[in-house]
């Protein structure tokens, strides 16, 4: 099965069909990559590549995303980690390592933390902690305005983040793929992330590298979220920075993200 040809299938979880894209052999070892908002599984389609020979890759449209069902509520962080717990389970996955950029990585997060049973280590690409979160809330209103982008702007702003005509395309269509609901909810119901973070963070149980981008190029974790956060994270927690990369760091340095990857996977 190549990487440009997935399986796609779905599974129902909480009572609402999950859509996933399934890559490689399904007796190689389990590789979960989970987006974030506004993005769908697509998204992974290089990083798929990259590791379909060695390992068996699920990548799922969270609730109100991509091929998934969109109902107008259900969007608090716990209602995305039962879903996840649900469909490692429905797939029969072995404990798989759990890749997740943004919300994926708040996912994440929490997954580690309180179901540190289902995953065998956590690749955390620019989770949303803290402050970041307030100010997602806070802006509410040019959030919702985005998905009322035209495709040129989607273009100019895929071009300043330094992404390919490839992964601007990806990027106009799943702007046409999530649900406004499931925007607007996600923003105002997870106030309280802001300070469960934190204890997540305290009680991770598994290996867990949490990759940062530079908030001038577009990241969202200030330097003083990481600093604090090295300070109180559990021991099982690394952070690392890049520089000069913002937010989409396995689109814009997709070498540099595949081998950071390959290497916390095999080590």
């Amino acid at each position: 099965m190549s990487a440009k040809e997935p399986k796609s299938g779905f599974t129902q979880v909480q009572g609402i069909n999950l859509h996933y894209l399934e890559w490689g052999p399904a007796d190689a070892p389990d590789l979960l990559l989970l987006h974030g908002w506004t993005s769908f599984s697509r998204g992974w389609s290089t990083v798929a590549a990259h590791f379909n020979e060695r390992y068996h890759v699920i990548a799922p449209d969270l609730r109100g995303h991509g091929e998934s069902d969109k109902p107008v509520t259900g969007y608090r962080l716990r209602d995305f980690v039962e879903d996840i717990r649900q469909l490692i389970d429905n797939l029969g996955l072995d404990r798989p390592a759990y890749v997740g950029h943004s919300w994926g990585g708040n996912i994440g997060t929490m997954m580690a933390a309180q179901h540190p049973e289902t995953i065998s280590r956590a690749f955390l690409e620019d989770p949303v902690y803290w402050k970041m979160i307030n100010a997602f809330v806070t802006n509410l209103p040019k959030a919702v305005t985005r998905l009322d982008w035209s495709e040129a702007d989607m273009r100019a702003d895929a071009a300043k983040q330094g992404l390919t005509e490839q992964q601007a395309d990806l990027e106009v269509y799943r702007n046409h793929h999530f649900s406004r609901d499931a925007i607007t909810r996600l923003l105002t119901d997870n106030r309280d992330w802001a300070f469960e973070c934190e204890d997540h963070l305290r009680r991770i149980a598994v290996p867990t590298l949490v990759l940062v981008g530079d908030v001038e190029a577009g990241a969202y974790m200030l330097p003083e979220e990481m600093a604090y956060y090295r300070r109180i994270a559990s021991s099982n927690v690394e952070f690392r920075h890049w520089k000069q990369v913002g937010h989409l760091m396995h689109d814009a340095r997709p070498e540099q993200y595949n081998e950071e990857l390959a290497a916390f996977l095999e080590g």
